[in-house]
C-alpha cells in the first residue's frame, strides 16, 4: 500500500500495513505519473518498436517497456511483461502515511499485458489489457502477526488510447495482508493523461488526473460506519521527462492529492477537514544495462528520491499515532534504487 512511444497509465496501488487489525488501512504511494517518449512508427514488417510507459496503478519509479507494434490492423495476440525490483528506505503510502521506516523494504512487481486492439487511423487507436501483482518484503518484522512479507496485491485493467494523445485507464485492484493487519480490500481507479509533446516538444509537461474510489473494505483512513462517499482521493499533476541519446533518462513528476472531509481523522477520533492532503515531487535517473539486454528484452537500473509535503492535520496526527513521526513531521524524504527487466 508507479506508466518510448505511447504513454499510458500511472500509479500502481498497494495497501499499507497497520500495527493492529482494527487500525485504519492505507495505500502506499505509487510513484510516478505517466511519461511519454515517442518513437518513430514502423510498418508491419519491421521489428516491433519499443513502447515505454508507467504501470497503470504502479509502484514508484517503475518503467514499463512493450514491443507490441501499432499496426494498421489489429495485431496477433502477443504477451509482453515487466519485472521490477524496487528497494526503498521507507514505506510511504499513496495517502501520505508513513507506515514503516525501519530497515529496508524490497518490493518486487510483475506486469503482463497484451493489445486487444490496435489501429493507428481510428479515433480509438489502442486498447491494452494489463494484469499484475506486487509484494512488499521488509527486513523488519511487523504487522498483527509479525512477518517479513507484509502484503501481496493483484490488479488488472484496460487502457484506451484516443485522439492519438489521450490515455484513459480503468483498473481494479485487491490488497491482501500477509500479516493479517487488515481485511482484504478492493478499489477502482480511473486516470486520464495527455501527451502534449506534439505541441510543447522538449518542454512537454504530460499532465494527468486520477480518481481513486474504494469499493470494498477500507484501504484508507476512516471511521467505523463511515459513508462510502468519503473513501476517495483525487490527484493531479505533471510528469516532465527527458531522454538523452545515450539512454539516460531524467524524470521530475510533481503532483498534489485532495480528499473530502472525514477522509483523515484527528488523534482524538474526530473528523479532519478535507482539501489538500499533501504534495509530492520526485527526481528519478535511470540508465539502460546493455549487457543484460537482448533483441526482445531490455534491462535498466534507476535511483530516485521523492519528497512529500504533508498539509492535512489529520494526516499529521495519524503518522504520529503510527509511531513513525513523533514530531508531526510535515516533510518526508524517500529514497529508491532498483532494476527493471522488460520483455
Amino acid at each position: 500500500m508507479k506508466r518510448a512511444a505511447p504513454l499510458f497509465l500511472f500509479n500502481l496501488v498497494a495497501t499499507g500495513l497497520c500495527a493492529e487489525e482494527s487500525a485504519p488501512v492505507a495505500l502506499r504511494e505509487a510513484q510516478s505519473p505517466p511519461v511519454h517518449v515517442r518513437t518513430e512508427e514502423v510498418d508491419s514488417h519491421a521489428a516491433p518498436p519499443r513502447t515505454m510507459a508507467y504501470p497503470p496503478l504502479g509502484t514508484p519509479f517503475v518503467e514499463q517497456a512493450y514491443w507490441a507494434p501499432v499496426l494498421a490492423s489489429p495485431p496477433a495476440f502477443e504477451l509482453h511483461g515487466l519485472f521490477n525490483l524496487n528497494c526503498t528506505n521507507q514505506y510511504i503510502t499513496i495517502y501520505g502515511l508513513n507506515l514503516e521506516k525501519q530497515g529496508v523494504m524490497l518490493q518486487p512487481q510483475l506486469l503482463l499485458s497484451t493489445y486487444l486492439y490496435a489501429h493507428r487511423t481510428s479515433w480509438i487507436s489502442e486498447v491494452l489489457l494489463t494484469g499484475g501483482a506486487w509484494s512488499s518484503w521488509h527486513s523488519h518484522r511487523g504487522g498483527l502477526n509479525p512477518g517479513h512479507t507484509r502484503e501481496v496485491d493483484a490488479y488488472g485493467g484496460l487502457t484506451f488510447t484516443a485522439a492519438r494523445d489521450w490515455k484513459l485507464s480503468v483498473f481494479y485492484s485487491s490488497y491482501l495482508s500477509q500479516t493479517r493487519s487488515f481485511p482484504t480490500a478492493w478499489d477502482l481507479a480511473l486516470s486520464l493523461s495527455l501527451d502534449d509533446s506534439r505541441w510543447l516538444k522538449l518542454y512537454a509537461l504530460h499532465p494527468f488526473v486520477e480518481l481513486r474510489r474504494q469499493t470494498e473494505g477500507r484501504i484508507s483512513l476512516g471511521f467505523p460506519g463511515e459513508q462510502p462517499g468519503l473513501s476517495q482521493m483525487f490527484k493531479c499533476g505533471v510528469a516532465p521527462a527527458h531522454l538523452f541519446r545515450n539512454g539516460l533518462k531524467l524524470e521530475l513528476p510533481v503532483f498534489a492529492a485532495v480528499v473530502p472531509d472525514g477522509f483523515y481523522q484527528h488523534s482524538d477520533g474526530t473528523s479532519a477537514d478535507g482539501g489538500l492532503a499533501f504534495a509530492s515531487s520526485a527526481l528519478k535517473v535511470s540508465f539502460p544495462v546493455r549487457a543484460l539486454s537482448t533483441a526482445r528484452s531490455t534491462s535498466s537500473v534507476y535511483a530516485a528520491t521523492q519528497y512529500y509535503r504533508l498539509v492535512n492535520a489529520g494526516l499529521l496526527d495519524t503518522n504520529q499515532l503510527l509511531g513513525n513521526s513523533t514530531h508531526r513531521e510535515r516533510n518526508l524524504l524517500q529514497f529508491h534504487v532498483g532494476m527493471t527487466v522488460a520483455f
